[in-house]
């Protein structure tokens, strides 16, 4: 079964979390509270986001995070790539040396590999914005 991990639903949850305060600083630890995700994990996250341009950030005591991207402008696609580091839906598909014993007799790769691309094709077409 294909399934995202709590990262990625973190990540999303912060993301609407953060648009609903329109142009205001959200602090982490706001959104920590409020939405009972563990601080340090969802610090992590937002450092990730905002490395890859969809957060922006300021320091300080009053420091935290907003959006510099429209959440329909990013592909989920996107964002499963930075929060999971890539779309596998299992091990051998984007893994050469991935230790499978059956990787050369291996009678389902080709339909999987067809899924894997359907599966990334549609996590391009949807946008962040459809999950919050």
């Amino acid at each position: 079964m294909v399934k995202f991990s709590k990262k990625l639903e973190y990540a999303l949850i912060s993301l609407r979390y953060i648009s609903n305060s329109k142009d205001e600083i959200v602090r982490v630890r706001d959104i920590s509270e409020k939405l009972g995700i563990p601080h340090d994990l969802l610090a992590k996250i937002l450092q990730k986001l905002k490395k890859e341009n969809i957060l922006g950030s300021s320091q300080g005591i009053n420091g935290g995070y907003k959006l510099i991207r429209k959440l329909n402008e990013i592909p989920l696609s996107e964002l499963v790539n930075i929060i999971e580091n890539g779309t596998s839906i299992v091990e051998c598909m984007h893994d050469e040396d991935n230790g499978c014993l059956m990787n050369d007799n291996c009678s389902i790769k080709d339909p999987l590999s067809k899924i894997q691309n359907e599966f990334e094709n549609i996590l391009k077409t949807k946008m962040v914005s459809d999950f919050v």
